[in-house]
């Protein structure tokens, strides 16, 4: 009898695994990878190594999502690929996410119309993650247009939702935000007046704002706020003044430039926050950058180009050339008279010591690092300077060792500090 129970007992296991597997069997939807030389990894990461190399048209089941890439089973094996490479039909795509039963931490998820998602976002694209992203996965979900879940992530299945609104309402398909879809789907709380926004309680004239840095994409703070509250008085900036000199502040600036004149390239540099201020922009300063030499930053400077130079220790400022440089810049001074300029600077004396400088050109203010000692070849006869002196920047390399010098970089962190 003993013996019968046990028995009785296994047969019921082995039924209730069988059930499990094939309900977790059934939970499998097929797909084909979309490209050539795609990683069939271990680990839903771009670190970890991988199982195999597959390559387009090759068919696989996925099991699964976590964050930028699926579950899949393929060759026997589990493992994860990007989303970005896997061909999955709309229809499976939306049964996965059932099947998931992942529940949005978002705070924006309970939302139940637009106008309760608060402020407008930022203009958002396919690999962009965040609240910005997080609002308008919310607002497609309002529209009807997006399934998923609202996780932040900017992936495959927000990106067809974005291009089915936009096809819906006969704006341009680009998968992608810009002013006309969200003006279209967020209407007039994508704009704020001067009137009911806080941060411009009590300002009603440019001459009441502190004249700000130079700035430009990406940057953030008080010279950014400053510029909005401006571009905002001028009737150019209609959204919420937050600080942040995103895709908005880059278009609204755009705008002004174009009306006024300007270059058009949606950078708050010299002439614009000259236009922009009037005479009360006599007191701006330009945001020191740190430029990566070997990122872009080397033709940033081409040769023979003319420059100047602030020494911060003793804020002189002088002119020179770029004549060559491959690791770093090498320059000289332009003349006999900003030599004179230059030794001043130093001393009095030549010198291996390297000075914390700032490098103006162009209207951009770059941080940096000098000797001042004259050595091997020069190009400008009778300037009183006998070879050309080194000029370093982030991550740039001496010529004799081909490595990066701990003092000149410390130099340049030094130089970070000030402006011009």
């Amino acid at each position: 009898m003993y013996k019968k129970r046990i028995n009785l007992l296994i047969i019921v296991t082995l039924l209730l695994v069988s059930t499990v597997l094939v309900a977790h069997g059934a939970q499998s939807y097929t797909a084909k990878i979309n490209a050539d030389k795609v990683f069939f990894r271990m680990k839903a990461n771009t670190d970890c190594d991988y199982y195999a190399v597959l390559n387009k048209g090759t068919k696989v089941a996925v099991l699964g999502i976590k964050g930028d890439f699926y579950n899949v089973r393929y060759d026997g094996k589990k493992g994860y690929i990007m989303c970005k490479f896997v061909d999955l039909p709309s229809s499976s795509l939306k049964k996965l996410q059932k099947t998931e039963e992942i529940i949005s931490n978002s705070k924006y998820a309970k939302a139940k119309n637009i106008r309760a998602l608060g402020d407008a976002p930022g203009y958002v694209k396919y690999g962009d993650s965040g609240e910005d992203v997080e609002k308008l996965q919310r607002a497609l979900q309002i529209k009807n247009c997006y399934s998923g879940i609202v996780d932040g992530k900017f992936g495959k299945m927000t990106r067809e939702a974005l291009e089915t609104y936009q096809k819906k309402n006969k704006l341009k398909v680009t998968g992608k935000t810009n002013y006309e879809t969200i003006m279209h789907i967020f209407g007039k709380v994508s704009e704020t007046s001067i009137d009911d926004d806080p941060k411009m309680k009590g300002i009603t004239r440019i001459g009441q704002i502190d004249v700000p840095n130079t700035s430009r994409k990406n940057n953030s703070g008080k010279h950014v706020t400053a510029l909005q509250q401006a571009l905002k008085i001028k009737g150019f900036y209609s959204y919420a003044i937050d600080g942040k000199y995103g895709d908005k502040t880059v278009e609204t600036v755009k705008a002004f430039q174009k009306s006024s004149g300007l270059t058009v390239d949606g950078t708050a540099g010299n002439a614009t926050i000259k236009k922009l201020f009037g005479k009360n922009a006599a007191n701006y300063t330009v945001e020191t950058e740190k430029l990566d030499w070997f990122n872009g930053g080397s033709t940033r400077i081409p040769k023979n180009a003319i420059f100047s130079i602030k020494d911060i220790r003793s804020g002189k400022v002088f002119s020179a050339k770029r004549w060559s440089g491959y690791n770093h810049l090498d320059a000289e001074p332009l003349n006999a008279k900003q030599t004179a300029i230059f030794k001043d600077a130093v001393g009095g004396t030549w010198s291996w010591d390297r000075r914390p400088i700032l490098v103006k050109y162009n209207g951009r203010v770059y941080a940096a690092s000098m000797n001042s000692m004259p050595h091997e070849d020069d190009t400008i006869p009778g300037n009183d300077y006998e070879g050309h002196f080194c000029i370093h920047f982030h991550n740039s390399k001496t010529h004799e060792t081909n490595r990066i010098d701990s003092e000149h970089q410390n130099a340049v962190e030094n130089a970070m500090r000030y402006s011009w």
